[in-house]
């Protein structure tokens, strides 16, 4: 189950509790009031609510349905939406609190059941192995689909635990993985260190008991930790997905073979040297192939990060060229005095959506573009000086990332070739077509699952309210 959004954006980035004002790209100044509240899934805020934690003092949603209201204008209202949602995401981090000792405990019983497998080289259990070792996946893919519903912080520990379980439940796909003797949590640093500092965090914020650390706390608490999955299990999640098919995407077997171009073919109206970051591509495909394909993830997952970072670089510097050319287009057109009143607000609005979508496709992790829509929304529609500052802001971040691909800073890489045209709505329509058209390609290129998932996994979406 995915949480719809609301129709403007995601607002918990940038705002605080009052009505103080926030800087938008243009240095102007907007109030709370003009923005929304993400929408939330009313059974789900309502299961979410109603899990039991290892926290006697667990954070309760105060006024869950406002949480499923699309739309709040009036300002009190808006308030009390903002503190419910900043009352959801403290309640997911306790959840998240409570599932890291558990998950710690479960590695020590995956651990016994893994040397059992080695030991035939096969898939072996009983019925009461059978059934912890499904418990064990299904409350660590809850947990996960959980977060990620809501595009809550999820961390790298998390991840490396999901990845870790499906190894060892798929066992009979993945067996040419493991090393004999080695435990593969144990052996990863980074999973060792992330859960330890994150529970020492939950223990000093109130989540969890001092007595969480002790190694039997879990098996001290069963009818704890039996309430807590029950409550899981209430939350409407997807949890029966092919994870298979999500370690391809995590290790970017959909953008190996490039044969379309997508990464790199030139975009309408613009001179872009793609070049220097498509050999940056290809040099790290088969690296990133002979890591997957050996299994080497099952161990250390994020041993070689390098490959998805470039690839989340690309598609960034992509997502802002397509929106220079939009802008470009839009400013040019606005200059000409070409629109009637009518159209003007109708083609501004659809440029808020497109960015919206973006928003959207990338998980809000990027504030600058909640800036961008903050201003579409709330300037305007004939101010042409702040959509020319908003255009050459937009075309100086495409450079800014397009220099961190080559390596460089300075450099004005994104040539728009849109001054010679006779500018038009049918011109404007169509750059904001060629926009859409290319997320609907990368939403395709990631399914089944989302590109927000490669950057959830990466732990590049932060955020709270």
């Amino acid at each position: 189950m995915i949480a719809k959004l609301c129709a403007i954006l995601l607002c918990c980035f940038a705002l605080i509790l009052n009505t103080k004002t926030m800087e938008t790209t243009s240095n102007s100044q907007i109030t709370p009031a003009r923005f929304f509240v993400p929408t939330s899934d009313k059974n789900y805020v309502r299961a979410v609510d109603n899990v039991k934690t290892f926290n006697k003092q667990s954070t309760t949603i105060n006024k869950q349905s406002i949480l499923s209201m699309p739309v709040v204008n009036d300002i009190e209202k808006y308030q009390k939406k903002i503190k419910s949602r900043d009352r959801l995401e403290k309640k997911a981090g306790d959840i998240k609190c409570t599932f890291c000792v558990i998950a710690k405990s479960n590695a020590v019983y995956l651990k016994y059941l893994l040397e059992s497998f080695v030991a035939v080289k096969r898939f072996s259990y009983d019925d009461d192995d059978l059934h912890k070792l499904r418990q064990i996946q299904l409350e660590t893919t809850m947990i996960v689909e959980l977060l990620l519903a809501e595009n809550l912080e999820t961390g790298k520990w998390l991840w490396s635990h999901f990845l870790k379980t499906i190894a060892i439940a798929e066992y009979d796909d993945f067996k040419n993985g493991f090393k004999r003797d080695v435990d593969p949590f144990e052996s990863d640093r980074l999973l060792q260190t992330g859960v330890s500092e994150f529970i020492g965090t939950c223990i000093r914020e109130k989540n969890l008991p001092e007595t969480a650390m002790a190694p039997d706390f879990v098996s001290n608490n069963p009818k704890g930790h039996g309430r807590f999955l029950n409550g899981l299990s209430a939350i409407p999640l997807t949890t029966n997905r092919n994870y298979n098919l999500m370690l391809t995407l995590l290790y970017l077997a959909p953008f190996w073979e490039d044969r379309n171009e997508f990464l790199f073919r030139q975009i309408a109206y613009t001179n872009v040297d793609w070049n220097v970051a498509k050999q940056k591509h290809l040099t790290e495909v088969p690296a990133t192939r002979t890591f997957f394909e050996n299994n080497r993830w099952i161990y250390t997952p994020y041993e070689r990060m390098d490959h998805q970072l470039l690839l989340v670089r690309i598609i960034d510097a992509r997502l802002y060229c397509h929106l220079a050319v939009v802008l470009r287009v839009y400013e040019k057109q606005l200059t000409a005095g070409r629109f009637e009143p009518r159209t003007l607000r109708q083609t501004k609005d659809a440029i808020a959506d497109v960015v919206q979508d973006v928003l959207q496709l990338t998980a809000f992790k990027d504030h600058f573009l909640v800036s961008v829509i903050s201003d579409l929304k709330t300037k305007s529609d004939a101010n042409i000086e702040e959509i020319k500052k908003m255009s050459t802001e937009v075309k100086a971040k495409a450079n800014e990332v397009l220099n961190k691909l080559h390596g460089s800073s300075g450099v004005d890489r994104l040539g728009l070739n849109v001054n010679q045209l006779q500018s038009s709505n049918e011109l404007t329509a169509l750059v904001i077509k060629n926009f859409k058209d290319y997320m609907n390609e990368l939403k395709r290129i990631c399914l089944p699952f989302e590109y927000r998932w490669l950057l959830h996994f990466l732990d590049l979406v932060k955020w709270s309210s």
